[in-house]
Order: structure tokens, then sequence, then C-alpha cells
């Protein structure tokens, strides 16, 4: 497979994390047994002609998506974070309500729902059985894949969007080219483009690799991010780290020189340079840090398990699905998993079949160690527990084992 942005071939691989199951297609008591759970390779390359990171093996995204057991007001924190960032964009903006904002990839419309407010006129694009959930809110949302064709669509119906965002999405959508198109056919002239992706800057220095999965097929620095809008004629214009899901970025770009290009861009593709963050050398390390915390944290979780410890899990987010397939932690080391999403509990991870039950477990049974898998949300995650109830104490994974 040729490199999502420049379309060489010259792609280097880095990391092997074996073969895995999607993220989060999880399973049933009545599935547990059935040998046709599919897996896939997960692998990292390197394009050694633009640098892009990603993934060269696609899942199909009817597959991923479809049937889908995420929705973005699960989690309270991240919940806050998409309607600050509604209100933000309205005030950044001056959005009024002959605007119109239009979210790829919009999930339960949770992003979408922080703009109703004032007024502005919302159109949601997701794929999965969750887009329910948004019209149930007022958010009307086309229950389909976004592309180029479906941009058409929407173009005849609803004209152009002052905003388009894609929080969490920009580095998932397989067929890029058409993303992009779709992307410029729907902006108005001097609108704007937001994303917020995950960031390779955060991945490689806090040793994030439970964020590759299928899901995500690409793994952007602001460098990669630039020579791909430059080659639709858009400038990146503006960028700022903020702290969703262990570190991301958020992109501004816009149709080319709409906009004044800030020196917040300068200054971070400098840091990128610095850091050697297009250099391979630097992900061959990241790579063999990957392999010494899986060594590390397996040796703990059967320290445990040899002293009679009972040890459960802490959440089931799709990044969980990477730790414990690749580190091979099951049943045997993990009692259960505990959840508070009811589209979970009473499932069993993929590839690992761990059994997901309810929070309330936590608490009723008082287990020795608890691994959290949201490890990222540490903060916000164990004072919540403790306050519950919870005694024991936590292990949180990345980026060095340690026990809290």
């Amino acid at each position: 497979m040729a490199c999502y942005i420049c379309e060489k071939n010259d792609l280097t691989e880095i990391l092997d994390l074996g073969n895995h199951p999607p993220p989060l297609i999880l399973l049933s008591k009545n599935e547990l047994d059935d040998k046709s759970e599919p897996l896939f390779p997960l692998k990292l390359f390197f394009c050694e002609n633009c640098g892009l990171v990603q993934l060269k093996d696609a899942v199909d995204p009817e597959l991923l998506f479809r049937d889908y057991s995420y929705t973005s007001s699960a989690s309270v924190s991240f919940k806050n974070h998409l309607h600050n960032f509604a209100k933000y964009l309205v005030n950044k903006f001056n959005l009024t309500k002959n605007d119109l904002v239009i979210d790829i990839a919009s999930n339960d419309g949770t992003l979408l729902e922080g703009f109703l407010p004032f007024e502005i006129k919302v159109l949601g694009i997701e794929p999965s059985t969750v887009a329910q959930l948004a019209e149930q809110k007022g958010v009307s949302t086309v229950n389909d894949f976004f592309d180029e064709s479906i941009a058409k669509t929407i173009l005849e119906k609803w004209g152009k969007a002052k905003i388009i965002t894609a929080t969490n999405v920009f580095a998932h959508i397989h067929k890029l080219d058409s993303l992009m198109k779709g992307i410029k056919l729907l902006l108005e002239d001097d609108g704007s483009f937001v994303s917020e992706n995950h960031y390779l800057k955060d991945l490689v220095e806090k040793l994030e690799y439970d964020t590759i999965y299928h899901e995500h097929l690409r793994y952007y620095g602001l460098t990669q991010l630039v020579t791909l809008f430059e080659k639709y004629g858009m400038d990146v214009y503006d960028v700022e780290r903020i702290s969703t899901h262990g570190g991301s970025i958020r992109v501004f770009s816009c149709k080319k020189n709409t906009h004044k290009i800030t020196s917040n861009v300068l200054s971070l593709l400098e840091e990128e340079e610095k850091m050697g963050l297009t250099s391979k050398e630097t992900l061959f390390s990241f790579a063999d840090r990957v392999s010494q915390n899986k060594t590390e944290l397996l040796s703990l979780l059967n320290q445990l398990h040899s002293e009679g410890k009972k040890v459960v899990g802490i959440s089931a987010p799709a990044r969980s699905c990477t730790v414990l397939n690749y580190c091979k932690i099951d049943s045997s080391l993990l009692n259960y998993i505990t959840e508070s999403s009811s589209l979970k509990i009473g499932k069993y991870t993929p590839g690992t079949h761990i059994p997901i039950k309810s929070d309330s477990f936590l608490n009723d049974e008082q287990p020795d160690f608890a691994l959290l898998l949201s490890w990222h949300l540490q903060d916000s995650i164990i004072p919540k527990l403790r306050q519950n109830g919870f005694k024991g104490k936590f292990i949180i994974p990345l980026p060095t084992p340690k026990i809290i």
C-alpha cells in the first residue's frame, strides 16, 4: 500500500503489535466460543518520503463503525470538553444563526448539541447506529460515511459551512483523498476546518502505544498535516495543543491565503524538528520502549497473581484493546473490567475475553488492585473512585507501570 499523503511506496515497518481484533466489537457470552472472531495485523509504518506514521492494513469501516459501542457523552469530562469547544468556536468566529456548522463523524451529537443554545444551524454526518441518539437531541444527522459524494448531496440541500469539525476522526477515514475533496467542497471561502487529533509527539514522548489501533490509520505530527493540506490548496493557519486523549492537537485550516498563519504553527514545527519527530530513528527508539513496557507490565501482573492478589481492570475504551491483546492480558490476570457504559456492561473484551461488569462491583468486592486502562484520565478517575469508596491500589500501565 502507498502512503496516505504523498502516495509513495517507500514505507518502513516501525512496530509490530501482532494480530488484533477491532477494538470496540465487544462480544456476548454466546459469542465467546465462536472461532471466527476477526483478527487483523496491527503494524506501524513510517513513510521515508513525507514522514507520515501510519498503518498499512485498513480494516473495512463497515466492520469498525456501523455497530459502534462508543458514545461521546459517556465521559462527563469529554462531554464538557466538546461543549466548551462549541462555545469556543462560536466566540472565536463570531458565529450567528445564519452560519452552518458541520461535524464529520458526529457520533451521538454531543459537540453539535453545544451549538444549539446559540441557534446556530448544525448538521452531523455519522455512519453508526448512535446517530439515532443525535437525532433525539435535535441534531440533524446524515447517517452515512462522509466522502466527496456525500458532500455534494449535502451541498445541494444545506449549502456551504462556515465551520467544519472533525474531532478524533480525521485519522480514521480510509479514503483520505475523497475526505479532503469533500471538506474543501463544503467549506465557505473564508470558512475553517477544525480538527482534533491524537498527537504523534505526545504518543512518542508519553509512550502512548495504546492509541495505536485499527480505527487510527494515521498518526499525525503538524509537519505531515501541513504537507497534506498544501496538497489540496489549503493552509494550516493555527494550532493548539490540548489535553484530550492523553495529548492532542487542535488544527485550524482554510483555503489558501484566506487566514493569516500564526506563530503557533511555526513554533510547533520547530519543536517537531528539534525532537526528530520525522526521523525513523526516533520511532525505532519508541518501539524499543514499547517492548520494554510489555515486559514490565506482565512481570508486575504475574507477580501479583502469584501472591494471590485479586486484580481487576477499570474501563474498557478502545485503547485498552491494544494493551490487553499486545501484552496478552486475559481473565487469568484480570478477573473482570468495570465500566459505566450500559453498551459495554455484560459483554466481553475483544480478543482477550475478559468479562465487563458494572462499576458497582469495584466497591462491592473491593479487589486488591485495579489496572486503570483509561490511565490518561487518572487525575479525574482516581479521586472519583476513592470518593465512591474503592480502597484498593491502582496500577498505572503507561508510560512506566507503577502502583499508586
